[in-house]
């Protein structure tokens, strides 16, 4: 049993990541890689204003609210109108995330880590 372990037989496989904007990674830690490189190319209060940064972040949103149960409230709510850096004030530290901003004005975080845990396990 832990030669199994020590050799991988007992290991995780790696979880493909696939994006209805065209994007995919063979695993979820590049995905996450792309993410996180994403936000920091925006300061805080800016809008995600590159075309495939948005797309890439529409997908896995619709990713995310695919798993919901009927009657859940969805991150989309009513559409997105656009996505932007903002800090997250649910959550010590100084730590800036992702907000959608909805075509009625109305605004939630969303975390890139749950919405690419759902991802890859849609892939399995």
């Amino acid at each position: 049993m832990i030669d199994n372990i020590l050799f991988g037989e007992n290991m995780g496989k790696a979880k493909p990541i696939f994006l209805t904007s065209g994007r995919h990674w063979s695993k979820k830690g590049d995905a996450l890689a792309h993410f996180k490189g994403m936000l920091s190319r925006y300061s805080v209060g800016d809008r995600i204003s590159d075309p495939s940064d948005h797309a890439d972040l529409a997908a896995l949103l619709a990713i995310y609210d695919s798993v919901l149960t009927a009657g859940e409230p969805t991150k989309v709510g009513c559409g997105v109108s656009y996505f932007e850096k903002r800090w997250d004030m649910d959550h010590p530290g100084h730590t800036a995330c992702f907000f959608v901003v909805r075509t009625d004005g109305t605004s939630i975080d969303f975390s890139t880590i749950k919405a690419l845990d759902v991802a890859a396990g849609k892939a399995s």
